[in-house]
């Protein structure tokens, strides 16, 4: 059973990157579907990855305190807690302004932006697919304490990244027209 498993999500996570592919050489409705069909594959993926390690967390037997355990899962799935976030968040975003963005009203930062949210989310999974396809990965359910510093790190650029993507998209439009109002002359 842990074999199927474990394909399932390596091929989520490979499926999730091939549509990043489509998204960087396609335009149009066909780019923004790539996008959103790789942000929702890699959730799944992602949230599969995060209950194997949080159940193989809570089988462990561990003598430490109620602290101790909790400090020990929030090390261990902090990492991917983060990347489903800001997933979650750039997925939001890009699901809330899809017309403004096929119609390419929004700033030029987006473009930028939106491609440094989608390097380091492909950096991070480059990290995790490398480390959960090795012997280690597939007998202790754990990445290495290096690993997860990595990855917290390349969580919090992301984060950078995506708010300043929710800035982009909340706050500044490219269309002039956007906010003006009619205003009545007065008599």
């Amino acid at each position: 059973m842990r074999n199927w498993y474990s394909a399932i999500y390596k091929s989520l996570i490979i499926a999730s990157v091939l549509s990043f592919i489509i998204y960087f050489f396609s335009s149009g409705n066909v780019s923004l579907g790539a996008l959103i069909s790789g942000y929702s594959v890699l959730i799944l993926s992602v949230t599969m990855i995060l209950y194997i390690i949080l159940y193989n967390l809570l089988q462990s037997k561990q003598t430490g305190s109620f602290f101790q355990l909790l400090l020990s899962m929030i090390t261990a799935t902090g990492p991917f807690l983060l990347m489903l976030g800001v997933i979650g968040l750039v997925l939001f975003l890009i699901i809330s302004y899809k017309d403004r963005i096929l119609l390419g009203h929004v700033s030029n930062g987006y473009t930028t932006f939106n491609n440094i949210t989608i390097t380091m989310i492909l950096l991070q999974l480059y990290l995790v697919y490398t480390n959960i396809n090795t012997e280690k990965f597939e007998t202790t359910q754990k990445l290495s304490k290096v690993t997860t510093s990595i990855l917290y790190l390349y969580g919090v650029i992301t984060a950078i990244s995506s708010i300043t993507l929710f800035n982009i998209l909340t706050n500044f439009s490219a269309d002039g027209f956007h906010l003006l109002q009619k205003v009545e002359p007065k008599q």
